[in-house]
């Protein structure tokens, strides 16, 4: 069944250079919405309008293009920016009549800095210039030498119609083989306008990325966190059951207002989402790119960047003020790139993976831009060894997941499998599967919800083995090593005090076992010290001639070295201790048990002085004995009489 593709178009270009004209013969809607942009005849927010063309390829599906129409004038560039944050495919405008001009290349290094994956480069009014051929090899000069040298040039004129058709069977055909955006089930709209209407209430609208939203869904709007519901939801004006990723979005709110002064709400530049996909934050660590291609008019764009200086952040369709700070140098050149940490004002709220442009917050041209490397950055530790490593491996290829994957695990040494990059373009299963890829190459360990590097696991768990391994050798007469002195010896050792339970449970694989209250190999079996072991036997013996009567403690450990022998055969379970002044065999201590579970499985109930008689013992053994037996459910007391437990 046919099926619609949704993509984003953004147009690009200098102030006056016919993007509005061009986008109105392109879809029959002018962009320019406002009245100052009719008054002034130039574009100064964003406008948008939709184009639909059937797919290139033999399939019947329909190629629905969302178009965002940016402002050109250099006083507008942060709208710009905001426009093209998260589109498909750009055009890049440059009119026949003026070429290539500054704001034609602060919009192409933009577009660059954000990777942009397609372009066409739009030369406009035809009709007006008598020398195309000489505009056309000034725009294949600046296009000489970059990503985009061999991109189409399409020649148009808004007036006459010219290259209006091949323009959209261009950009029809570049759709059609590229990937329509994947639902990665992590929704986020980008606010880019948020208003109000009468008998509706709050409507946001935005390109929806990376996920869904539907009619009902329970949503948050970040970075502020306040909660709200989606009434209903629009594209293009038509009604929807739901949105997919990269179609132009509206959404009617409810629960929220408007942010005004003094309110909290909904604004430009927020990002809808839901209340699963983490939090907003004050400091990320980044890779930032200064391009080495000179704006004219602009001696600042060859100038090299500072480390400590506050910076302009533009993401989304948001921009946020902040301070960047290098990793290990103290300027960035043109054509180069540093590791840095962007500490924010006020909260931001991103993902991992996201690119961005930094501009003068004061003079407002552009500086530089960059992709997002931690996402949830810790101050703290920006310069620490460890961090450093972590962002040079995600800086060498910031989009291989199992990279991104492994850093994390790296560094943190354990990870909880459901954490790890919530705040990323890539879906949990994607991640799951990439995961247990690493897992079967050994990379990381798994132990319930855990995932560890296996080099550090292995190192733990060796430390953690090697500390009852030793306990075994210095107390070979102990069961073996107490959980509370394992738990101690391993602080040090674990950046998460509930990753204890998992080691122990992980040194199970490797033959250690939990016997109540210590930790012991499996093959470690206690035994008496040489100096012991005849005390030893001579305890043995006294209990195997009357094993229902034996003496009391002190007859049987009547020295500090017969009670230490004693406590010995206890701990091990050879002997059993009824009280602090009787002990009893292990042996003697079942048999009175079977004798008493036949007398009342016989009887129904007996009392102490019946029992006494059937096992033969004395009343210093047996009524310690059946104390026992109650707390060990074997036996109920009823008054002055015993019956067998229920274990129904």
């Amino acid at each position: 069944m046919p099926d619609r593709r949704h993509f984003i178009l953004g147009t690009a270009g200098h102030i006056d250079h016919g993007k509005s004209a061009l986008v109105t013969a392109l879809t029959g809607v002018d962009p320019d919405r406002l009245p100052e942009e009719k008054e002034r005849g130039m574009t100064i927010e964003l406008g948008f309008a939709h184009l639909t063309q059937p797919a290139s390829d033999d399939s019947g599906d329909e190629i629905v293009v969302g178009v965002v129409d940016v402002p050109g004038h250099a006083d507008f560039v942060k709208n710009m920016v905001a426009g093209v944050g998260s589109i498909d495919l750009a055009l890049l405008i440059v009119a026949a009549d003026d070429g290539w001009m500054p704001q034609t290349e602060e919009h192409y290094q933009i577009l660059r800095y954000l990777r942009v994956p397609h372009a066409i480069v739009v030369l406009t009014k035809c009709d007006l210039s008598d020398d195309i051929e000489l505009v056309m090899e000034d725009i294949r000069e600046n296009l000489e030498g970059g990503p985009w040298a061999e991109l189409p040039v399409i020649r148009t004129s808004s007036v006459d119609g010219t290259g209006i058709e091949q323009l959209k069977a261009e950009i029809a055909r570049i759709c059609t083989e590229s990937m329509p955006a994947a639902d990665v089930g992590k929704p986020r709209l980008p606010v880019d306008r948020a208003f109000s209407l009468k008998g509706v209430g709050t409507v946001v609208t935005g390109t929806l990325i990376d996920g869904t939203v539907a009619t009902g869904d329970d949503l948050v709007i970040q970075p502020v966190g306040l909660r709200a519901g989606a009434r209903s939801v629009q594209s293009h004006q038509s009604d929807q059951e739901s949105a997919r990723p990269h179609m132009r979005t509206a959404l009617n709110l409810g629960g929220i207002s408007l942010a005004r002064r003094g309110v909290e709400g909904v604004s430009r530049g927020d990002v809808i989402t839901n209340a699963a996909l983490g939090s907003p934050v004050r400091v990320i660590d980044v890779l930032v790119e200064k391009c080495d291609r000179e704006i004219r008019g602009q001696k600042h764009s060859k100038r090299a960047m500072k480390s400590g200086r506050k910076v302009l952040f533009h993401y989304g369709s948001g921009s946020h003020i902040g301070r960047i700070h290098f990793l290990a140098e103290d300027t960035l050149e043109p054509g180069d790139s540093v590791i840095a940490e962007l500490r924010f004002d006020a909260p931001v709220y991103v993902f991992l993976g996201d690119r961005f442009v930094l501009r003068d917050p004061s003079q407002g041209f552009t500086l530089a831009g960059g992709v997002v490397l931690d996402e949830d950055a810790n101050p703290r530790i920006f310069r620490k060894p460890w961090q450093a490593e972590f962002l040079r491996s995600r800086a060498s290829t910031p989009n291989d997941l199992e990279t991104l994957i492994t850093s994390q695990v790296i560094r943190d040494k354990a990870v909880q499998r459901g954490t790890l990059l919530v705040k990323s373009c890539f879906s949990e299963g994607t991640i799951a599967e990439a995961v247990d890829r690493l897992i079967s190459a050994e990379a990381m360990v798994a132990r319930g919800a855990w995932v560890f590097d296996s080099d550090w696991w292995n190192r733990v768990s060796g430390t953690a083995a090697e500390l009852i391994r030793k306990h075994h050798v210095s107390h070979p007469d102990l069961p073996g090593l107490p959980v509370r002195e394992l738990r101690s010896g391993m602080t040090d050792e674990l950046p998460d005090e509930g990753l204890f339970d998992v080691m122990v449970e992980g040194l199970k694989v490797d033959g250690f076992e939990k016997a109540g209250p210590v930790i012991r190999h499996h093959d470690h079996r206690p035994s008496l010290p040489p100096e012991l072991e005849q005390v030893g036997a001579r305890i043995r013996q006294i209990l195997v001639v009357d094993p229902i009567s034996p003496p009391n403690r002190a007859e049987i450990a009547g020295t500090p070295t017969d009670e230490k022998a004693l406590r010995f055969l206890i701990q091990v379970g050879e002997a059993i201790e009824l009280n602090p002044k009787t002990v009893i065999s292990r042996a003697g201590y079942e048999r009175i048990r079977a004798l008493v579970v036949k007398q009342l499985q016989a009887s129904g109930k007996a009392s102490a002085s019946d029992l006494r008689k059937v096992t033969g013992t004395s009343r210093r053994i047996l009524l310690p004995t059946l104390e026992r037996f109650d707390q060990e459910g074997v036996t109920v007391r009823d008054g002055d009489y015993r019956r067998l437990a229920d274990r129904s």
